[in-house]
């Protein structure tokens, strides 16, 4: 794939990406941390990881048309994901290089996915909470969790004291909590 002169992503011999296509890629990169520790998770410390996301990956593609936009992107990949590593699994018991009980698989990819999925649905909501937050307060909290960021380049960049920018970012963070708990209860308070 390459980027045309007008910015647009295309394919080898194609135009430029449908507004579809483009959706299922950012789906895609963007559950790519979540979908390898899945992985690493089921198959174990081994240097097949990377091969078996790939994988993945190329199935999501091709198959993309399957999902309907209804329902959790994730859980969606980490079913494909299972069905890839329990593939891989009985690879390896046909070239004897590892016993494994499907079962056990099973019960443990269930349990991950769960997972995977709580984590995702916390990852949505924060977004969700952080787009709600002012601005002055979203850009604090998003200098300080830059990478190398710290409360006291926060304070540098605004000019303000050390101790001031961490109560601030402490109060941030409890509305950001509680928003995220808000979100995931459905607007529900306890």
């Amino acid at each position: 794939m390459h980027v045309a002169a007008n910015g647009n992503a295309q394919g080898p011999s194609s135009g430029p990406l449908s507004d579809r296509a483009e959706e299922l890629m950012t789906l895609i990169v963007s559950s790519q941390k979540p979908l390898y520790a899945y992985i690493r998770t089921l198959v174990g410390p081994v240097n097949d990881v990377d091969d078996v996301l790939q994988e993945v990956n190329l199935i999501l593609w091709r198959k993309g048309h399957e999902f309907n936009g209804k329902g959790r992107f994730l859980a969606w990949a980490c079913h494909i994901a299972y069905l890839q590593v329990l593939a891989y699994c009985q690879k390896r018991r046909r070239d004897k290089q590892v016993y494994f009980d499907e079962s056990v698989l099973s019960n443990l990819a269930g349990y991950v996915a769960q997972e995977v999925e709580r984590i995702d649905a916390r990852l949505e909501a924060l977004r969700g909470c952080l787009g709600k937050l002012a601005p002055a307060q979203r850009r604090m909290i998003l200098l300080r969790y830059e990478d190398g960021g710290s409360a006291e380049k926060v304070a540098g960049q605004l000019d303000r004291p050390v101790g001031s920018v961490r109560v601030t970012l402490h109060r941030i963070r409890q509305l950001l909590a509680v928003c995220i708990e808000r979100s995931l209860s459905g607007g529900k308070t306890a």
